[in-house]
């Protein structure tokens, strides 16, 4: 049986872990500055630790390198797709976007999705399993080093991270812990399609984090395109949501994606104003992007989604229409994984 990756435990965890050693739980913080600041990747450079304690370690926990990405480069805008295949094969990608001013990275919470969205790549290729904190911490590391910096992290790659949360949620605690990765959790936004119990949970925590939720539509579509929401319908999504903004006081973002014809005309904009009306949030408006081997996105399609935008904003409320990039490296929304598994959009 494989030892379990040291780098999976929150530096509160690894002093535990060092006092059922018989050591002191102080040595946690230097032990993060080792697999953290500097990049340790086997516990002989753990740099400034006894080598007894590295041999103790070394005994019960795991150090291995974790694997180098494959990396594409958008020509377009440079948008970069980094594809990781871990030891068991199980792979993930991140996506590394630049913005006038800012760099931001979209990384992935599980290897594959289990949420079937029609519409989505990830969703095609099927549920592998759940990434660990090391693997999900591994790819913030690895956009950071291709990037040069990064300003924000979205969850928002492969996976659902709301059906992955005491990882994900691990991680995130690793990556703005002072002594590690020294991420501010300020800059960190997680997106569900809307698993109501985390939602829940995340407004009484002590996270700092923003919350997104995909919305996709306003409609009944919504549960032909996403199954969960047979699981979780949209009305108690929404009341989650509520109760986050009021426990929390922060706004939500709402995710909605614009599928031509089927949800982008005033009669939906309507609908959609209704639907989220006294909620606290900021709306981001997503052109739906065809698989490979889809039908490619219509003329006149990006007039149309402005006319629905402005539709909103006379509504009183503020809409973004995102800008997807890295399209011709199958790394926009909804496209991870789109290269590996192919296939067509949805029957919508």
């Amino acid at each position: 049986m494989t030892n379990p990756d040291i780098r999976d435990l929150t530096r509160q965890e690894l002093a535990g872990a060092l006092i059922a050693l018989g050591e002191k739980g102080t040595r946690a913080d230097r032990l993060y500055t080792c697999l953290y600041r500097k990049g340790a990747a086997d516990f002989a450079a753990l740099d400034g630790i006894p080598r007894e304690l590295s041999e103790k370690l070394a005994a019960r926990y795991s150090l291995r390198p974790l694997p180098a990405a494959e990396k594409l480069i958008s020509k377009t805008d440079g948008t970069i797709k980094l594809l990781f295949r871990f030891p068991d094969g199980a792979p993930a990608e991140s996506v590394v976007l630049f913005n006038k001013k800012t760099v931001s990275a979209c990384i992935s919470s599980q290897s594959g999705c289990a949420c079937g969205c029609t519409f989505c790549a990830t969703g095609a290729l099927g549920f592998r399993r759940d990434l660990k904190p090391s693997e999900i911490v591994a790819q913030l590391a690895a956009c950071r080093r291709a990037a040069g910096k990064l300003d924000s992290v979205v969850f928002m790659g492969m996976g659902e991270p709301f059906l992955n949360w005491a990882n994900v949620k691990k991680s995130i605690l690793i990556l703005s812990d002072n002594k590690g990765c020294n991420f501010p959790q300020t800059k960190i936004t997680v997106s569900t399609v809307g698993v109501v119990p985390v939602i829940r949970e995340l407004a009484g925590s002590h996270l700092e984090i923003k919350l997104a939720i995909s919305l996709i539509t306003a409609g009944e579509k919504r549960a032909e395109l996403a199954p969960m929401d047979k699981k979780y319908p949209l009305k108690d999504v929404i009341e989650a949501a509520r109760y986050y903004c009021t426990k929390t006081g922060k706004a939500v973002f709402f995710e909605y994606i614009l599928f031509d014809g089927v949800n982008d005309g005033a009669q939906d904009a309507a609908k959609l104003l209704e639907l989220i009306k006294g909620v606290p949030c900021k709306l981001n408006l997503i052109l739906y992007n065809p698989l490979p081997g889809g039908t490619a996105l219509p003329p006149g399609r990006v007039e149309k989604a402005k006319e629905f935008q402005k539709l909103i904003m006379a509504g009183g409320l503020r809409a973004h229409l995102r800008r997807e990039k890295g399209t011709d490296i199958s790394a926009a929304c909804g496209q991870l994984a789109a290269a590996a598994q192919g296939g067509s959009g949805p029957a919508l």
